[in-house]
């Protein structure tokens, strides 16, 4: 998988640069165009840099937090009960462990924390 924003085109366009250069001074020294060709190696690596890091990334998760972290807050309609403090719920397309108070089936709860890959529940009033 290739990394955004490298390319062998760059180390192409430097030389293509210092190869004008050369054309329109036709009299450079090698070391000028030696010098040249690292000042310009040196300013793309760093507005390469900046880029990067000021261009939304296409390929990152939209939300900056763990998926088991976005249903905080969120209400579910229980399908089982909980019983024993504890229980199942069905999230989305994937069923979660539950804990809180025991509630009957039908019945709203408020997710309000997270622990590992149980969501803590409190029965909506």
């Amino acid at each position: 998988m290739a990394r955004r924003g490298c390319s062998s085109s760059g180390s192409a366009s430097r030389r293509g640069l210092v190869g004008f250069l050369v054309l329109a001074w036709p009299d450079l020294s090698w070391q000028t165009q030696v010098f040249a060709f690292a000042i310009l190696s040196i300013t793309s690596v760093g507005i390469g840099r900046w880029l990067i890091q000021t261009l939304p990334d296409p390929h990152r998760r939209a939300e900056a937090q763990p998926p088991r972290e976005q249903y905080v807050g969120r209400v579910f309609t229980l399908e089982q009960p909980i019983v024993n403090r504890q229980g199942k719920i069905r999230v989305d397309d994937s069923t979660w462990k539950i804990e809180g108070t025991d509630c009957t089936a039908g019945t709203n709860v408020r997710v309000v924390g997270v622990d590992g890959v149980v969501l803590k529940v409190q029965r909506v009033s």
